[in-house]
């Protein structure tokens, strides 16, 4: 059981999320951005009533692998609701596409983005499988912390979310520097025609991203947020993440893996996304991880300084 309510990796992600919260309440009011916050409160009640089991389960000293896990669903809820806030705002800089750009890259590495998708396509059966994989990303999430945190391996279960925070913090770092929507929105905003099999971004989807851009945005209610990012691919970094986070658990270690290479190869047919953006994904992906380690590595100094101070205490008590 822990002795305090909180633990040090709790308060690195209650520090990222206050400090998205202060960057929205900093630079928002500078814009035209609105938000209808009544559709938010069942998501903030909800990570309230899990913060209040996890007191009690901490405090009564119940069991830790239910309090840490319910700590962290409700850190992990609350964050990703402040950053797609955070996301909206890099939109309202409105700075040029970088789309073309990153097809170039694409063409340049001797890769045809359409002919891929046509071959990822092409079987309707395995068509299925990538789209169904894609859409996994996020609930994959969830299945970490739970296994993680129910099986107490609280120090992957901080790595993973701290890493999760910090590698979506940089991925809206980066796009609201060089913005971009995906191969597939650019494609359509050139001609294409509407494919004969289904992506799990529509058309319709590509082209509200598009109008997007050009503004002005809508007030932002929950049911209407949306995926904004191009590159780096968000969803590369939590395939990355997940297979990390199972990595060596029975059972769910093996699925992470096989399902997670899906998600890759779903990434540029059913994300849209340009290959650029799946390995700037990867470079993010492993710069949060370092960034994570060394967030964690701070606690092990603090411990032992601390133990160090406390037995120097002891010692000349006793002396």
């Amino acid at each position: 059981m822990s002795a305090r309510l909180l633990t040090y990796a709790d308060y690195w992600r209650l520090g990222v999320i206050f400090g998205c919260v202060a960057l929205f309440e900093l630079f928002s009011p500078f814009t035209a951005l609105r938000v209808d916050w009544s559709t938010l409160i069942p998501v903030y009640l909800m990570a309230g009533a899990l913060t209040g089991v996890g007191v009690v389960y901490r405090l009564l000293g119940r069991d830790e692998g239910i309090a840490a896990t319910v700590f962290v669903v409700a850190q992990i809820v609350v964050y990703s609701n402040v950053a797609v806030l955070d996301n909206y705002l890099g939109l309202e800089l409105r700075r040029p596409l970088n789309d073309a750009f990153l097809a170039r890259v694409d063409q340049a590495m001797g890769i045809d983005w359409w002919g891929y998708v046509v071959w990822a396509k092409s079987s309707p059966l395995f068509g299925r499988m990538l789209t169904f994989a894609y859409l996994t990303s996020l609930p994959q999430v969830a299945a970490a912390i739970i296994v993680l945190g129910f099986t107490k391996r609280f120090e992957r279960l901080d790595r993973f979310t701290l890493a999760f925070m910090f590698s979506s913090a940089l991925t809206i770092a980066l796009w609201t520097a060089f913005p971009s929507f995906g191969a597939l929105p650019l494609h359509y905003a050139q001609g294409l025609a509407d494919p004969t099999f289904e992506l799990a971004m529509s058309k319709e989807e590509a082209l509200k991203l598009l109008a997007l851009h050009v503004g002005p945005t809508p007030t932002l209610r929950m049911e209407d947020f949306t995926g904004l990012i191009g590159c780096p691919s968000f969803h590369t970094a939590l395939a990355i993440l997940s297979v990390y986070a199972l990595w060596g658990t029975p059972f769910f270690g093996k699925l992470a893996i096989m399902l997670n290479i899906l998600v890759l190869m779903s990434i540029p047919a059913d994300g849209g996304h340009h290959f650029a953006d799946v390995a700037v994904g990867a470079a993010i992906t492993v710069l949060a991880l370092r960034l994570a380690d060394f967030a964690l590595r701070r606690k092990s100094i603090v411990e032992i300084a601390a133990s160090t101070s406390a037995s120097e205490l002891t010692g000349r008590v006793t002396a």
